[in-house]
C-alpha cells in the first residue's frame, strides 16, 4: 500500500486487518477492540514478532494502551471527518502526553490538512478520495506558520 510517510511516498506492508487472521500478522493494523481481546496473548510475552497496530477511531480513549505504548509499532486513526478536531487531539495526545514516538497515522478524510495533522503528532497518511500521493505532497507547505511552537505572550 502506498502511504506518504515523513513527507515521503513510501511503501507499507502494515495494513488494517478487520478480520483477525492474516498470512503476514506481524504487520497489521487490528480495531482497537479487537487489540484489547489479545491482550492476554501480549501479555504471555510468547510472541516473536512485534505486536501488531492499533486502529483508534476519535473518540477512542487512549489510556487503554498506556502500558503498551513503548511497545506498538504503529497506531492509525480513522479521520472521518476532516474537521473532526478529536483526531488532531487524539494524536497531540499521545505524542505529548502519552510520549507515544513510534508512527502515527491517519487515514481516511485527509485533503489539505496534512500540514496540520502533522503539527499534531501524526507522521503517515494514507489518502482516499482521489488525491493522490505526489498532489498531496505539497500541501505540507499551505500553512507556513507552525502552530506547535507558538507560545502566548508573557504578561508584563
Amino acid at each position: 500500500m502506498q502511504i506518504i510517510k515523513n513527507r515521503e511516498i513510501t511503501r507499507t506492508a502494515w495494513l488494517p486487518d478487520r478480520s483477525t487472521q492474516q498470512a503476514n500478522s506481524s504487520q497489521r493494523i487490528l480495531p482497537l477492540d479487537s487489540w484489547l481481546e489479545q491482550l492476554d496473548f501480549f501479555r504471555t510475552g510468547e510472541r516473536s514478532e512485534p505486536l501488531p497496530g492499533v486502529m483508534l477511531q476519535p473518540d477512542a480513549n487512549p489510556e487503554l494502551l498506556k502500558e503498551w505504548l513503548t511497545k506498538i509499532p504503529v497506531i492509525a486513526i480513522n479521520v472521518e471527518n476532516f474537521a473532526d478536531g478529536r483526531v488532531y487531539s487524539l494524536a497531540f495526545e499521545l505524542r505529548q502526553f502519552y510520549g507515544y514516538a513510534a508512527e502515527i497515522r491517519a487515514i481516511g478524510a485527509i485533503y489539505d490538512n496534512l500540514s496540520m495533522l502533522e503539527q499534531c503528532g501524526f507522521d503517515a497518511f494514507v489518502l482516499q478520495g482521489g488525491l493522490s500521493a505526489e498532489e498531496a505532497i505539497g500541501y505540507f507547505n499551505e500553512i507556513e506558520f507552525d502552530y506547535s511552537l507558538w507560545k502566548p505572550d508573557s504578561p508584563d
